[in-house]
């Protein structure tokens, strides 16, 4: 599952359908080095957006973009086993202006550009930095989703020509966690954003400053409007509905008509309200645990119902338990959910009845802490969901008083074969 957030915000899009306008030019015969940022898409790794350096000369000479979101997504786990294991599966690329535009205009994705103020100096260390990350030797990098990916690679490289002038901004910002900046761009995908609850450990639970959250093209391009005052000009403006953070921006706008607020404001409060999938995954739950105490109600198939439910959280639980040993990515390592999903609860199929009982009744005790921890705020990822796959089985087990069954004794000295009915305990 971790795979579909591997590349969500950095990713060389291919061309879908044919460009809805003329294809439109970075460089317009200006000098320069710009910065180009890219909107959302209705794919899930377009849903955060993207961006790029351009540089550009006299006479188009030396017109380049350069792309630090390239991987080899034609190969899906190669790439997503070097992004675990933090190898160096992205890359930089550099790509021609006309070329690299006409790419977000076939997706039909919102395309600004902003002219970086940079002195000669500047932009000679810029162009520098940019051709030196090209070359064989140094284009490749580990790829990390929230501390070093497309966008905080070209942030590093403007502020570093600017000696720190983004780095030292202190704006104020809201009071959005990294998961919660992360799910705003997979608003109405249920699947992607059960997954940042389940997969993105406590790290993500923190309030980035002003400076970390330009990780998302979205907030680097305002942090250089407000640090240079460079208003984005929209090269190519997308067809599709809006996304929520370009509806954020045009309700900021005092101009706007009570008649266009209150229909921006709607769209708005549509995009938000859409289901998360969390009551959905509840219910789920419910459904794929509720075996365990209804076989052991009747009776019967009791181990096949304990199956149903154990069996699918361990296997979860083994992915994520193995993610954290192999990975250096910290949202990996330290996961919550790894409290509540185990492998060992295979234990619950194969240990003695006495043996069963007693890790059961551990188990239970555990996920009873780990859900105070989250009622007092000590624990913060959201695994609700994790914690009552985990508690259910486990609660049956330990805590199921022992069912007594009828048995039929044939009195050997009864020929008739009417019997004495006796009761003794069912053995588990």
């Amino acid at each position: 599952m971790l795979v579909l957030l591997v590349g969500s915000a950095c990713k060389k899009d291919a061309p879908r359908q044919r460009p809805t306008g003329p294809l439109v030019d970075v460089c317009e015969g200006k000098p320069g080095v710009k910065l180009v940022t890219m909107g959302v898409g209705s794919l899930i790794w377009e849903r955060h957006g993207h961006i790029a350096l351009c540089t550009c000369g006299d006479g188009g000479r030396r017109d380049a973009c350069y792309n630090y979101g390239i991987g080899d997504f034609a190969k899906p786990l190669e790439m997503a086993s070097g992004f675990f294991r933090a190898a160096k599966s992205f890359w930089v690329g550099k790509m021609d202006p006309r070329q690299m535009i006409a790419v977000y205009q076939y997706a039909d994705r919102t395309v600004w550009v902003q002219d970086l103020p940079l002195t000669p100096e500047q932009e000679d260390f810029v162009i520098k930095k940019l051709e030196f990350d090209i070359l064989e030797e140094n284009k490749h990098y580990s790829y990390d989703h929230f501390w070093d990916n497309c966008t905080t690679r070209v942030r590093d490289i403007i502020d570093d020509a600017t000696k720190g002038a983004l780095s030292s901004m202190t704006n104020l910002t809201d009071d959005r966690t990294y998961r919660d900046l992360a799910r705003e761009g997979f608003l109405g995908m249920r699947i992607p954003l059960l997954i940042t609850d389940i997969a993105m450990g406590r790290v993500t639970d923190r309030v980035p400053t002003y400076w970390e959250r330009m990780f998302l093209p979205d907030y680097l391009r305002e942090a250089v409007e407000a640090r240079w005052g460079v208003k984005p000009v929209v090269l190519y403006q997308r067809k599709g509905p809006p996304s929520l953070k370009e509806l954020e921006k045009a309700l900021a706008d005092p101009t706007l008509t009570p008649e266009r607020r209150r229909d921006l404001e709607a769209q708005l409060e549509a995009i938000k309200n859409v289901p998360t999938g969390r009551v959905l995954f509840c219910l789920f739950v419910i459904l794929l645990t509720a075996p365990a105490w209804l076989t052991r109600k009747w009776g019967r198939f009791e181990r096949t119902g304990l199956a149903v439910a154990v069996v699918p959280a361990a296997f979860l639980g083994l992915i994520f338990w193995a993610l954290a040993v192999i990975s250096p990515l910290p949202y990996v390592r330290w996961q919550e959910t790894l409290l509540c999903l185990m492998p060992f609860d295979l234990l619950l199929l194969f240990l003695p009845p006495d043996k069963r009982r007693i890790y059961a009744r551990g188990r239970t005790i555990m996920l009873g802490l780990v859900a105070a921890l989250l009622l007092v705020g000590v624990l913060k990822q959201p695994i609700w969901p994790a914690w009552l796959w985990a508690l259910i089985p486990n609660a049956v087990v330990g805590f199921w008083p022992e069912r007594w069954t009828p048995v039929t004794a044939v009195s050997a000295d009864n020929a008739s074969g009417a019997g004495e009915v006796k009761r003794k305990p069912r053995k588990r």
